[in-house]
């Protein structure tokens, strides 16, 4: 009995104490949450908002002399293939390939068999259809003869007329000649050889005038007049100068382009079919910048321009024409007369973001004395 009271007793003991315990944290967690919270300032989340700064080179506008430089092939004025009007042998070849040969002059020659034959016997056919046309006429005027015999010997004369015309005409189809002064490039044939009609003998190129062709954008189309006066840069180096004699009435429909040609005299055929050249026109007279390529960027919508401050040093994009890329810079044109470039950070800002100008040439901050535009 008495342990049992013992252990009885050790184990209320322990839990009153096990229970006071968590009544003393309990107690102690209280307190601490009684005590007044400490708070911190807030944080200023707004910062200073900074200007950038860009460098500006302002610059007006010069007197540009527009030059279009189109780059074409020269061509001959005339090209020709020769082919034989008759069939036969050829018997004799007078010009060699890569000659000149003046028109007329004859380029080659075909038997004539039976051709002068045939001649022979028109014309004297001929002859005695007249001698009867005209024993015919005299009795039909005397009333010998009626008028349908008189026509029916007028026709077999006309008809022998036309008989040695066309004789003469196959007779003549046996010699072939230039149609015009120019240079022989081929010859297909060679003496002894049988042709056919419709056979080629060879190509004849007229280089007494030389043709510059070149494509033109549509955009510059206007601009050009038959008669423009150009000059003519060849492969060589050398400079000619010659005129616009024809210019294309519809677009090629892939390029959207036209054909010009440049007519240059080329009377001692120096210059040959199929070099490369350029073709120099002057447009017209502007007004224009001379930047460097570096300045252009592009607009959100493609255009291609360059970014400006205007009065309030406000980023302006300004979309320009490139009249022409040189060794030693780029002329602009479709700006107004006097313009603020930003030449130096004019990718980090925006259209419209107020900015600080710093002179590119002074780095000290840019003051306009000229209204911006």
């Amino acid at each position: 009995m008495k342990v049992s009271y013992l252990l009885a007793f050790i184990l209320a003991v322990g839990t009153t104490g096990w229970v006071m315990s968590g009544l003393l944290a309990d107690g102690s967690e209280t307190g601490k949450s009684a005590q007044p919270e400490v708070k911190k300032a807030p944080v200023n989340l707004t910062k200073e908002i900074r200007i950038p700064s860009v460098r500006v080179h302002n610059l007006s506008a010069e007197p540009y002399t527009r030059r279009l430089t189109i780059r074409g092939r020269t061509e001959a004025l005339r090209t020709v293939q020769i082919k034989s009007e008759a069939s036969g042998k050829i018997i004799e070849l007078t010009v060699e390939k890569g000659q000149k040969i003046e028109s007329g002059k004859l380029i080659a020659k075909l038997d004539v068999n039976e051709r002068s034959a045939r001649v022979k016997e028109y014309a004297a056919l001929k002859e005695q259809r007249a001698i009867e046309y005209e024993a015919s006429k005299r009795l039909s005027q005397k009333g010998f003869k009626a008028n349908t015999k008189l026509a029916a010997s007028k026709a077999a004369l006309e008809s022998a007329q036309a008989e040695l015309s066309k004789a003469n005409v196959n007779l003549s189809n046996t010699l072939i000649p230039a149609p015009f002064t120019g240079i022989l490039q081929n010859r297909m044939v060679e003496i002894g050889e049988y042709i056919d009609i419709g056979d080629e003998i060879g190509t004849i190129v007229d280089l007494s005038t030389i043709l510059i062709v070149s494509e033109v954008s549509e955009r510059l189309v206007p601009f050009i007049t038959v008669g423009h006066p150009a000059s003519v840069r060849l492969i060589t180096g050398a400079i000619v100068k010659g005129k616009v004699q024809y210019i294309s009435s519809m677009a090629n429909p892939t390029t959207r382009t036209f054909r010009i040609e440049v007519a240059v005299p080329n009377q001692d055929q120096s210059i040959v079919d199929g070099i490369t050249a350029e073709t120099i026109l002057t447009l017209n007279h502007t007004q224009a910048h001379k930047v460097s390529p570096g300045i252009l960027t592009i607009a959100d919508t493609g255009a291609i321009g360059v970014k400006t401050i205007n009065r309030k040093n406000e980023v302006v994009f300004k979309e320009a024409t490139i009249l022409e890329n040189t060794t030693d810079g780029l002329w602009l044109g479709g700006l107004p007369d006097n313009v603020t470039f930003i030449v130096v950070g004019q990718e980090l800002v925006i259209d419209g973001q107020t900015v600080k100008p710093i002179d590119v040439n002074t780095l000290e901050e840019f003051k306009s004395e000229v209204p911006q535009s």
